[in-house]
């Protein structure tokens, strides 16, 4: 179909003079008020009565079948539709008509321009609203929005929508997953959670992310209101397994490595984390700064080993056994230390250092046994919880768990998954070039005055 569209613009300026600013602002408030909105209007009401004609010619559309199989319709009346899109509130009179033998009752434009049954809103505004509220609050969002002339809408409607939306999926499978060894990066935090019994209430959210060996960063989940066994028991139900060569990588959070580094050939504690750590766990045995700074320092000398940055085929046997040797010794020294802490009583801190001790080295053995260089810390992660942190900490409060898991699956997905999270949107959009519009001409019209 073609259609050519005439629009007529009046504008009228003071014989005084007028800024070209005011001239910016007033023609994209005409344009936006009403020139879109007015715009978009006629061209459905062209394609539909374009339609309708095509139908009584042909006795049939390509999209519209009757399950009775019978092909012939006639005009049944109209019902308005508004529906909401970047635009404006646009009125659609959608036009009716009926099976001459069945009765059934079909709408022209329902499957030829894709309006869902009850359709109030188009898919285009949900990804603007969407983004927008993962960014600030839902007040501000639409705030925003409406001073900027996109559309005005309530914010308990736009927090409807978020809840609603589909976009923030993330599947959990070994599909997704792969057959490449991974880096598997969990970490938890806290949020201020909507109050139960007038008290207020802590929620706790989870995430759980992957690195392939491309670099590349997926979501793995996140989770509101669920233990770390409770997070193991849904990979269990979705039969997850990691491929060899695979390293689980957290800060040692209580429950989390007993959860989940079962599921990786090798787990690794960050290295930031277990002297910040260590440091609170002297503190609870009552001891000083000045009494752990020296044992923190010496510990963090024994952990930096620094794995060589070229190839791992290039690198002599030699030198790898140098560093399972240094490894080794690092070993029995953290060993050591634990005993000492023992015998001087701080045995939170010893206890600590037991625990950690596993997962020291956990980079070096995988590069031994697969050539592959890992971290030695959670950064990924933790800039991954800043973001989310960001939103539902710093900006909001009263998070419901279902609102908070919600709201960082899609944090998740648009941090971690640009690519993927702008094909989703060109995928639901439906944009596959079928519709072009261009501008034509632009002109001044001489009026006519009468004699």
């Amino acid at each position: 179909m073609q259609h050519e569209i005439n629009a007529a613009l009046l504008f009228v300026n003071s014989d005084r003079g007028f800024s070209f600013d005011e001239l910016v602002l007033r023609l994209q408030e005409v344009l936006k008020q009403k020139g879109y909105r007015a715009i978009l209007e006629l061209i459905i009401t062209l394609v539909q009565d374009k339609l309708f004609s095509k139908l009584l010619i042909e006795n049939g559309l390509p999209h519209l079948n009757c399950p009775c199989g019978f092909g012939e319709f006639y005009r049944h009346g109209s019902r308005k539709r508004t529906i909401r899109c970047s635009l404006g509130e646009v009125v659609i009179q959608r036009q009716r008509i009926r099976c001459v033998n069945c009765k059934r009752t079909h709408y022209l434009l329902d499957g030829f321009m894709d309006f869902g049954r009850y359709q109030t809103k188009s898919n285009e505004l949900e990804r603007i609203v969407v983004e927008a509220a993962c960014g600030t609050s839902y007040r501000r969002a639409v705030k925003d929005l409406g001073r900027d002339h996109v559309v005005s809408i309530p914010h308990t409607t736009a927090h409807d929508w978020v809840m609603k939306t589909d976009c923030s999926e993330i599947e959990l499978s070994n599909r997704v997953i792969g057959s490449q060894p991974l880096q598997v990066l969990a970490d938890g935090t806290k949020f201020k959670g909507e109050g139960v019994n007038n008290e207020a209430r802590k929620g706790d959210l989870k995430v759980v992310i992957g690195i392939n060996t491309a670099s590349q960063v997926f979501p793995l989940g996140t989770y509101a209101g669920n233990s770390w066994e409770d997070i193991n028991k849904e990979w269990e139900k979705h039969q997850i397994k990691l491929p060899d060569g695979s390293i689980f990588i957290s800060d040692g959070e209580p429950g989390l490595a007993d959860a989940l580094a079962n599921y990786a050939e090798e787990q690794q504690r960050c290295h930031w984390h277990i002297d910040r750590d260590l440091y609170h766990a002297y503190r609870r045995d009552g001891a000083l700064n000045a009494v752990s700074k020296p044992i923190r320092e010496a510990l963090r000398g024994v952990l930096a080993i620094e794995l060589p940055n070229q190839d791992f085929e290039l690198v002599p046997e030699s030198e790898k056994d140098k560093i399972e040797d240094r490894m080794e010794k690092a070993e029995q020294a953290i060993g050591q230390l634990i005993q000492h802490l023992e015998e001087k009583g701080y045995t939170a801190a010893a206890t600590y250092l037991g625990n950690a001790k596993r997962g020291m080295f956990g980079y070096i053995r995988r590069w031994l046994k697969w050539g592959i260089i890992g971290p030695r810390a959670s950064s990924m992660v933790e800039r991954v919880m800043r973001e989310i942190g960001r939103r539902l900490k710093k900006i909001s409060y009263g998070w419901s768990d279902r609102g908070a898991e919600k709201m960082a699956k899609i944090i998740l997905k648009k941090f971690t998954q640009a690519k993927e999270w702008e094909q989703y949107w060109l995928e639901k959009l439906k944009v596959d070039n079928k519709v072009q519009i261009y501008w034509r001409w632009v002109e001044h019209i001489q009026p006519h005055f009468g004699h």
